[in-house]
């Protein structure tokens, strides 16, 4: 608390001034001054109060959702090993450098831990670096894997739109070598087998190839240094309208207004 520094704060000063063999009047004062700021702390109205509540971007889930939550991650886990899926898990926080620079300007938002032992440490902002370190530290080659676990992004929050710091993140990958595009039809097999067994309604599934984008981006001329800070402005979309995310990618990020507008033509085609 403020207070009880300010306190020792203060008890430091009254020790340098007697180390020092100052002026016994001004001694006399300073320890005044520290027992009066004690006297205030001492008593109800000095104890520390406790604000029950959550940090921000996290939620406590009751019993009820907590149900909800188990039918769903039963139907994703049988279907992810009906598809011959093994599970693995990996520790919560990483060596920060296993994760810095891995996710261009997103990177802003790792979580970053106080030194533990000589180790920088950080936590896991999603669940494929640490599948990428862990098939590089098993000399892994061929697998399909499934890992369902808690991802930490120290991002403003918006609750209201689903935006936690604190958030389960559900990844199925087919790591190896394979005929061209079996793994990429297994996985939309998959999305739709889940979202069919939980009878969410109507769904529409969308494709995304980043070789699209970056052809689109190397038609419009954007240079290949801008290409994934551009990207991640594209990927805002969802979220914002076309003109902020063109302004961000102007004014913010440096791109030439002919670029941006030509990015424009692409990005707002549907159909």
């Amino acid at each position: 608390m403020a207070e009880e520094a300010a306190v020792r704060a203060q008890a430091e000063a009254v020790r340098r001034l007697k180390q020092d063999k100052a002026d016994p009047d001004e001694i006399a004062k300073e320890v005044a001054k520290l027992l009066e700021m004690k006297a205030q702390l001492g008593g109800d109205e000095g104890k520390h109060k406790f604000v029950l509540k959550t940090p921000k971007g996290t939620r406590d889930y009751n019993p009820k959702q907590m149900a909800i939550r188990e039918r769903v991650f039963n139907a994703i886990i049988t279907c992810f090993k009906r598809h011959g899926a093994e599970v693995i898990d990996t520790p919560v926080f990483e060596l920060k450098e296993t994760l810095t620079g891995k996710y261009g300007e997103d990177s802003k938002l790792i979580y970053d831990l106080k030194d533990q032992g000589g180790e920088l440490l950080s936590l896991r902002y999603d669940l494929t670096v640490p599948f990428a370190r862990y098939l590089a530290m098993n000399k892994i080659t061929n697998i399909k894997r499934y890992h369902i676990a808690k991802v930490y992004r120290r991002d403003n929050p918006a609750m209201t739109r689903g935006r936690y710091r604190e958030f389960y993140q559900c990844d199925f990958d087919i790591a190896g070598q394979f005929d061209p595009m079996i793994p990429d039809a297994e996985c939309l097999k998959i999305v739709h087998e889940i979202l069919s067994d939980l009878q969410l309604g109507d769904f529409l599934v969308k494709v995304n190839d980043r070789r699209i984008l970056d052809g689109m981006f190397a038609v419009c001329g954007v240079p290949d240094s801008k290409f994934r800070t551009i990207c991640s402005s594209v990927d805002k979309l969802d979220k914002m309208p076309w003109e902020e995310v063109r302004s961000e990618m102007v004014e913010e990020k440096g791109l030439s207004p002919e670029a941006a507008d030509r990015i424009g033509e692409y990005v707002q085609l549907h159909g």
